[in-house]
């Protein structure tokens, strides 16, 4: 790119692919990758590490608006996702037992603010941002938006995938939590809701793949970052 870097927002329920054709896409076009869901998944696992509930609320704020966290936000990068008090967390982040406490995180205003401004200052030099709010809240003046979607039960059997292939367990009951509840708890919370952002263009993956998806994507940011000759 020779010109001004973009922000490219993809937004969508769990399971619809969101971090995999973000991914691809920060690649092609040489962009910073960040999956905004990280910052609330790695205060997650710092939460239940101090032993912190869903009911805790006035102690998970206070804990957000301390915590220190690096998020990698390189596309070609493998390994850790995020660093917190120096140590390295990958796997752990998407533990479906910790699906209640991700949500009650997620949902909570004090939270939401805190971490806003850690989102938005990894997005300074241009950024593929995936997430629930990406469009709507974080870089609400993004010069693309996207939002994906699928049914239920195409997003958990992708989720279950996903899941399986980091060693992470999948029963049936802990799935609901992980796609369907977080789901419901998404959209029906007071702060920053789960939303199609305006002037978002809207992608049903059920019957496409990654791939398909992603290019789809790409020649909907055709041009962006180039300098008028």
């Amino acid at each position: 790119m020779s010109g001004p870097s973009p922000v490219i927002t993809i937004d969508g329920p769990a399971g619809v692919g969101k971090s995999t054709v973000g991914t691809a896409v920060a690649r092609e076009l040489e962009l910073p990758f960040l999956d905004t869901g990280i910052f609330y998944r790695a205060l997650t696992v710092a939460a239940a590490r101090l032993g912190l509930r869903p009911e805790d609320a006035g102690a998970l704020a206070h804990l957000a608006a301390t915590f220190k966290v690096e998020v990698n936000t390189d596309a070609r990068a493998k390994g850790w996702r995020a660093r917190v008090e120096g140590a390295d967390l990958d796997s752990e982040l998407w533990d479906p037992e910790l699906a209640p406490l991700l949500t009650r995180v997620a949902s909570l205003g004090p939270v939401r603010e805190a971490l806003l401004e850690l989102q938005r200052r990894a997005g300074l030099e241009g950024v593929v941002a995936v997430g629930r709010d990406t469009g709507t809240v974080v870089f609400p003046d993004a010069d693309r938006k996207f939002y994906l979607d699928a049914p239920p039960e195409v997003r958990l059997e992708r989720r279950r995938q996903e899941l399986g292939s980091r060693g992470l367990p999948t029963p049936d009951a802990l799935m609901a939590e992980e796609v369907i509840d977080r789901d419901r708890g998404d959209l029906s919370r007071a702060h920053a809701p789960l939303a199609v952002p305006e002037a978002a263009v809207v992608i049903d993956t059920a019957n496409l793949s990654a791939a398909e998806v992603s290019q789809m994507v790409l020649a909907a940011c055709a041009g962006l970052g180039q300098r008028p000759e």
